[in-house]
């Protein structure tokens, strides 16, 4: 019980800024459910801008309210896969120029069409999301939260991850057939929210393996840069669609 705790604790540390803990006793056994509790810190980041959306609104305008609260959210897992967009734009530039490709993602510097890029997707990100509060879809965006992170536990096994992607790689080798079973409990519970569960979780898994098995033509392996790219872009894609169903 110790060590499904921890790596709760350690999930949350390492994919938020909610303050934890860092003295924690990571072992193999840590990154399975690290994996499992990963889809929860999409649940639990989008509980906490609903409910401070819900709160804003008895002072502020329900527009005003939403877009601080969408601001909140991507705040709260530290722009963390943002910086990995930043990051696999820059590689896929500078490989038509012949240069290495995973020094490039490693790179701490920021390249202008990297940050361009970015800064237009979270434009774009932050509208969807918006409107998705003002419009009262929680449900729904609880849902696509959860989903933008599930199918890393279903597409671990099928990319080849580069070397020196230690994370990528620890995750890959606790991905396994029981942890894709116990799984399931989130589209069971997401069916539960809503029935319109089932058609964002196949655009999700579409996306997401496609994102990834296009970044792996490109770049020949991936990494974590290009796991968080994909999250980000399979967000995106079902935040526009939560608007239409």
């Amino acid at each position: 019980m110790k060590i499904i705790f921890e790596a709760f604790l350690f999930t949350i540390s390492y994919f938020t800024l909610i303050p934890i803990k860092k003295n924690l006793d990571i072992k193999k056994e840590t990154y399975f459910y690290t994996l499992f509790f990963f889809p929860l810190i999409g649940f639990i980041l989008g509980s906490i801008s609903i409910i401070v959306f819900l709160l804003l609104s008895n002072i502020f305008h329900p527009l005003y309210s939403a877009f601080i609260s969408a601001v909140l959210y991507i705040c709260l897992y530290g722009f963390l896969h943002l910086e990995a967009i930043c990051d696999v734009v820059d590689a896929n530039m500078a490989k038509y120029s012949k240069k290495d490709i995973y020094t490039i993602l490693k790179d701490p510097h920021i390249g202008a069409i990297g940050a361009i890029y970015t800064f237009v997707f979270i434009l774009v990100k932050l509208a969807c999301i918006t409107y998705i509060l003002y419009e009262n879809k929680f449900e729904l965006f609880l849902i696509v939260l959860i989903f933008s992170r599930l199918n890393l536990i279903y597409a671990l096994k099928y990319f080849t991850f580069h070397k020196n992607s230690f994370i990528s790689l620890a995750f890959k080798q606790e991905a396994n057939t029981y942890l894709v079973a116990l799984s399931l409990i989130y589209l069971f519970i997401a069916l539960y929210l809503n029935m319109s569960a089932i058609l964002l979780f196949l655009v999700a898994f579409f996306c997401f393996f496609m994102i990834l098995k296009i970044l792996q033509k490109k770049f020949s392996f991936l990494n974590g840069d290009c796991i968080g790219f994909t999250i980000e872009h399979t967000e995106l894609v079902l935040l526009n669609l939560a608007l239409v169903v």
